[in-house]
């Protein structure tokens, strides 16, 4: 079910039909929300239902013996086995093959026989985001967050609700399940907010990302050797700008369905290509997953040994590549981002201790540092969008290459490029007043852009509705 497609058009608005109708009886109301949730994963793939259910299980059990057990010992153990437990099924279905290559290519070296069969592992989904999701909720119980737990049907729907199941963000359970325990009032005006914040995803989604991609990035990176230099350094930057969209997009798809059915998620991104140093582009770019690194890693491994921060900022950002994916163009995409961040922490740290101030950025030094920093992030994602290594190598050194060469911009891509720009580095305020006055329209004028927007999105998708953090 393509969520830019009619048929989830057709299941969120019966969906949202039943939500109203059975908005005096709030158990029956989420009863109906987690049987939806279970039944939206199983269009992608019945079997998933499956994972859905482990993780509630495994995670909420956990949680029990946490509040329930006097032993400080035994708590520790439930919330361990729980991450393990959780790990260990991102791991199988993620990681399987890529520790087996590895270890195959150890032996090798070592000029023995492969070790390890390589196993054919279907991916389920958004798993990423439902582990870290998923094993928030003992952790957070045992740090203090969660002051209690929850039933059992209240946890399953938040491990299983729909709009957020497939890419985020990522919600703790600290944020989520106490708007559970509320009764949920939805007013005029939140229901406009979300339909507003679903169309606007609908356009990042399928009018300029996937407008980006097929007319100019997947061009480019399919075969750079036949383009231009120029061309390639362009898909580049495209590819920053489409990577942006798409999640973005369904960010803001995601918060809308939720917010037209009484609940908030929690702000995604702050214009992230605004950013004035690395460190600063992971404060702004999904931010649910960079904030999920600092608290449930990065600060407690800061609190249970000694080693230097710059150390600590490697190892999160190496979870981080491979968290997007199973393979070394990730761990080296981490470790890229890992050095520059660390870098920047002992170079804060230098000026600290030399009295000297944190520099400022105005005018056209402010224009130039964003730009460096963009660029940096840009070159950066050629790991992240090639599949391997030496496919990222291909297209570097083409992108070195002479500017002659084929450079076949259409049309369509250039108006895209000009749009994402526009609505990426337009100022706030602006933004806000549209977003404003987009909200005070008369009914009739919003359901008729609703309507236009509907129909160029089935129009438009073809094929096209996945979303690139699906594969995460």
């Amino acid at each position: 079910m393509e969520l830019t497609g009619f048929a989830y058009l057709v299941f969120f608005l019966l969906v949202l039909a039943a939500h109203h109708y059975l908005r005096a009886h709030g158990g029956w109301q989420k009863a109906m929300l987690t049987a939806a949730s279970y039944y939206f994963y199983a269009t992608i793939d019945w079997r998933f239902m499956g994972l859905l259910a482990a993780f509630s299980v495994i995670n909420y059990s956990a949680g029990e013996v946490v509040m329930r057990a006097r032993s400080p010992a035994l708590r520790r153990a439930a919330v361990a086995a729980a991450v393990v437990a959780s790990l260990a099924m991102l791991g199988y279905f993620k990681y399987l093959n890529f520790f087996a290559a590895m270890l195959n290519s150890v032996a090798q070296w070592m000029g023995q026989d492969a070790l390890l069969p390589l196993v054919s592992v279907l991916l389920p989904v958004g798993i990423s985001f439902m582990t870290f999701q998923a094993i928030s909720y003992p952790i957070d119980l045992y740090a203090g967050r969660l002051q209690k737990t929850c039933s059992f049907g209240d946890f399953a729907l938040f491990i299983a609700f729909f709009p957020r199941l497939l890419a985020g963000p990522i919600v703790p359970a600290a944020y989520f399940l106490p708007q559970l325990e509320q009764p949920v009032r939805v007013s005029e005006d939140q229901r406009f907010e979300g339909l507003a914040l679903v169309l606007r995803g609908v356009v990042k989604k399928v009018l300029l990302a996937d407008t980006l991609g097929s007319h100019l990035v997947d061009p480019a990176f399919a075969n750079p050797g036949v383009y231009s230099s120029a061309f390639l350094w362009l898909a580049m930057f495209g590819y920053s700008l489409q990577a942006y969209l798409d999640l973005s997009g369904y960010t803001d798809m995601a918060l809308g369905a939720a917010r037209m059915l009484g609940y908030r998620l929690p702000s995604n991104f702050n214009r992230p290509y605004l950013a004035t140093s690395v460190a600063n582009f992971w404060q702004r770019w999904h931010i649910s997953m960079s904030s999920f690194f600092r608290n449930y890693l990065y600060t407690p491994l800061s609190a249970a040994w000694s080693a230097p921060a710059w150390l600590n900022l490697l190892i999160v950002f190496v979870a981080i590549g491979l968290w997007h994916g199973a393979g070394w163009n990730f761990v080296v995409y981490g470790l890229l981002h890992g050095s520059l961040v660390a870098l920047e922490h002992l170079r804060s740290e230098a000026r600290t201790a030399r009295g000297l101030p944190a520099p400022v950025y105005r005018g056209l030094r402010l224009a130039l540092q964003v730009a460096l920093i963009f660029s940096i992030v840009s070159l950066t994602r050629i790991l992240f969008r090639s599949e391997s290594l030496a496919v990222a190598g291909s297209y570097l050194a083409a992108m070195a290459g002479p500017l002659d060469g084929r450079f076949p911009l259409s049309l369509s891509a250039l108006l895209a490029l000009a749009a994402a720009a526009l609505l990426h580095f337009t100022p706030m305020r602006w933004r806000e007043q549209l977003m404003a006055a987009v909200n005070r329209q008369p009914a009739w004028a919003f359901g008729a852009n609703f309507a236009a927007i509907t129909y160029l999105s089935i129009v438009f998708t073809r094929g096209n509705g996945g979303f690139i953090y699906f594969q995460f």
